[in-house]
């Protein structure tokens, strides 16, 4: 619950929310346009979400300040219908993700925060060069500004139907970050879909998996790599990292093995339980029968002598490749569930790791 002095602070950074922007000298982006507007139906809404959002404990204050500043984005909208992971092939969502600047500058990051990132990966168990892939990935290694408030981002996807439920809890779990003093008005910043910070937790998320890695008392994945780097390990150990394992490779199929491999019927193997919720995975099967299918290794040689199970994921059609996936693969999948999501994780950190 809110102290009055901090309950004033907040109504001062509310009343001023529309000069800050031009105040510091930024561009205001795309985050800023509307166009749904606050009609009576939204109104009821927002009367209808503060009521449960009492029912749920938060404070009458904390809703005074928040409530009547949400706007709901039709950006937002627009984004959530035209997402890259969808709209993308392979090719360009890897080549644009995987790009020359993040491989470099993800060596030096990883040289760079060094005892960071090796401390988060001893306490979690999460090899450091996928914490710092991860973190390229979300924001640039922190670097991309968050503009969005993520009341308006989240609230605008739980008043639209499509994933409406799942948005509504994370309206509430912003509300609670709020309340409890987990950060101030002005940190809940993020991304069109409401993801916070440098490792782009959404609400529930960070709730459920930040970390106070170095130890000043806050969760704090706005400014302190420690807790960046932590709350992403965490996060993966969470749902079953295998810290000694890779992610995966990619590799050379045999002719017609697009069509063939994927479409042959076996047994398999039984997957993880964190990739059994993946079913469009296909069979699993022992790294050393996809060698005896003839898949090998981009170079042409063998593939790795152990026996692990493995998935087939196949990319654009017609490029002969593929990628063999591994349980930890299914760990990236619950960060972003999508193929294209994780091997750009996976392949980033083959590179920086080769870049130290």
């Amino acid at each position: 619950m809110f102290s009055r002095r901090v309950f004033c602070q907040l109504s001062s950074i509310a009343l001023a929310m529309n000069l800050s922007a031009a105040a510091i000298g930024q561009e205001v982006d795309e985050g800023s346009e509307t166009g749904l507007q606050r009609d009576p139906a939204f109104q009821t809404w927002i009367d209808e979400v503060r009521t449960e959002a009492l029912s749920k404990g938060i404070g009458a204050e904390t809703l005074d300040i928040v409530l009547p500043t949400i706007v709901p984005i039709e950006r937002v909208i627009k984004r959530d219908r035209n997402q890259p992971e969808v709209k993308q092939t392979y090719a360009r969502y890897l080549t644009s993700r995987v790009s020359a600047w993040r491989k470099d500058k993800g060596a030096k990051m990883l040289q760079e925060h060094q005892g960071a990132l090796q401390s988060a990966a001893e306490k979690y168990g999460v090899q450091s060069r996928f914490i710092a892939a991860i973190w390229g990935i979300e924001t640039n290694y922190g670097t991309v500004p968050l503009s969005y408030s993520v009341f308006d981002a989240v609230a605008t996807l739980a008043y639209d139907k499509r994933r409406a439920a799942r948005f509504r809890r994370e309206l509430f779990a912003a509300l609670e970050i709020l309340d409890k003093g987990h950060a101030s008005f002005d940190l809940m910043k993020g991304s069109w879909a409401g993801a916070m910070g440098q490792p782009q937790f959404m609400p529930e998320n960070y709730l459920k998996f930040a970390v106070d890695l170095d130890g000043d008392g806050a969760r704090n994945i706005w400014t302190s790599e420690a807790d960046v780097f932590g709350s992403i390990a965490n996060y993966l150990r969470s749902y079953g990292w295998v810290d000694d394992q890779t992610w995966g490779r990619k590799v050379k199929l045999p002719e017609g093995g697009e069509q063939s491999l994927q479409g042959m019927q076996s047994d398999g193997l039984s997957p993880d339980r964190w990739c059994a919720a993946y079913k469009s995975m296909g069979v699993w099967r022992d790294l050393q029968e996809w060698q005896a299918l003839g898949v090998r290794r981009l170079n042409g040689k063998d593939l790795p002598a152990r026996s692990i199970p493995a998935a087939l994921i196949v990319g654009d059609e017609g490029d002969g490749e593929g990628y063999l996936v591994y349980r930890n693969f299914c760990s990236v999948m619950r960060y972003n569930p999508s193929f294209k999501y994780a091997l750009a994780v996976g392949l980033l950190s083959d590179a920086i790791a080769k870049g130290q």
